[in-house]
């Protein structure tokens, strides 16, 4: 199996440690990426037959995409857009089958590169944010961090999952290791708010809303349920002293208040973001085969962009292709709530991917997502793990025990 041999986990936490570095295209992360998924399947790695479901989803919203590209204006505009989503798919595959093959040891190899690149990410952010390093107006854009990123509305939104991660891990871990945990998780938490991004601060508070409602439904004891609660209040009450400190920051409790305020380019009537949504749902209706990947973004057809990734991928690969991506979405969260309903020993962790991955479909929108290269990790991840226990509930007669015993 591909996955027992060191060197390819240590090639799969690399991929993940580089993550963070995205400020140039294409990404160190897309190079190594493609690289292990021409080495990975030549070697042997397999698709589990059990995709088949998804595989056709995601073949008919590709084929839309296709037909709506060739129809576009300016075909030739689409080329690269279209390139990227085969890419972006193609990586949801690698994570689904590495995870798949081995769940437990793949998971945390891979949060660990992660946690090295969200690390990477907010440190060169508070160098930049705090003006310690030269040539910091590249890691800031408008008084907001971006750090190694293009957009602070991705990088903090990057951050995320990494501080769900965090948040399982501290639930059954020692004391020692509790508080380097929290401090870590103090220090993420930090980083996503000086993004002053919305979006991000919109899908932590999901996710971590989910998680914990997840967590209690699903708690095998009274005791289990205290554990939880008292780990959790210690973890919130960290956050509620960071969020003191932001506030009483002149600098950074002016900023906060600036973003949390109505934006003017949320309510302008021509080119504000909610008015191009408008726009773009009345266009859908006249282009019902979509206007091609890429094409919305060009000023002949809107002035902004939709900033809803329902809406970009409704207007610009039809309606079969807006149907076929949703329908993927929601086949994904219907597979993992049927494998995260049992009590794992390893479910913290994968509730957690699962609250990070339903924070970032709400914060969609709001934002266009599609291109993130995290949204297919998450997904792939959570196909991989849902992928293995119905595999393993087949070969031990539907025996969720044998689950139990077998997670590390």
């Amino acid at each position: 199996m591909i996955t027992h041999y060191r060197t390819n986990l240590l090639f799969l936490w690399l991929l993940m440690a580089t993550s963070s570095i995205v400020f140039i295209e294409p990404a160190p992360y897309d190079i190594l990426c493609l690289g292990l998924l021409a080495m990975f399947f030549y070697f042997g790695l397999r698709i589990p037959a059990q995709m088949s479901t998804a595989t056709i989803i995601l073949g008919v919203y590709l084929l839309a995409t296709i037909i709506s590209s060739a129809l576009a204006y300016e075909p030739a505009d689409s080329f690269r857009s279209l390139a990227v989503r085969f890419y972006l798919l193609a990586s949801w595959l690698l994570f689904t089958c590495v995870v798949f093959e081995n769940p437990d040891r793949v998971t945390r190899i891979l949060f660990s590169g992660y946690i090295v690149a969200a690390v990477i990410a907010v440190t060169f952010g508070v160098l930049g944010y705090y003006k310690l390093v030269p040539y910091t107006e590249q890691l800031l854009e408008f008084g907001r961090v971006r750090s190694t990123f293009k957009d602070p509305n991705v990088y903090g939104p990057f951050l995320v999952p990494v501080v769900m991660y965090l948040l399982a891990r501290f639930e059954d871990t020692t004391r020692v290791k509790s508080i380097f945990l929290g401090g870590l998780f103090a220090y993420l938490v930090f980083g996503v708010v000086i993004s002053y991004s919305r979006g991000s601060w919109l899908s932590l508070f999901v996710a971590i809303s989910i998680y914990f409602f997840m967590r209690l439904a699903v708690s095998r004891s009274e005791e289990d349920k205290k554990q939880l609660m008292i780990k959790g209040g210690v973890l919130i009450f960290l956050s509620v002293i960071i969020l003191g400190w932001l506030s009483t920051t002149e600098g950074i409790k002016q900023m906060i208040e600036r973003r949390t305020a109505v934006q003017y380019y949320d309510v302008q009537e021509d080119r504000g973001r909610f008015s191009t949504q408008k726009l773009v749902l009345e266009r859908s209706l006249l282009e019902p085969l979509g206007i091609g990947a890429g094409q919305s973004e060009k000023e002949y057809h809107f002035s902004v962009a939709p900033h809803n990734v329902y809406l970009f991928v409704l207007i610009e690969t039809g309606w079969i292709g807006a149907l076929a991506f949703i329908s993927f979405l929601g086949l994904t969260l219907w597979k993992a709530l049927r494998f995260l309903r049992f009590s794992l020993d390893i479910q913290p962790i994968y509730t957690a991917i699962f609250a990070s991955f339903v924070g970032l479909l709400v914060q969609s929108f709001f934002v266009d997502s599609l291109h993130w290269r995290h949204m297919y990790l998450l997904a792939g991840m959570l196909w991989g793990q849902a992928l293995a226990f119905e595999a393993y509930m087949q070969s031990r007669n539907q025996n969720p025990g044998f689950i139990r015993s077998a997670a590390p």
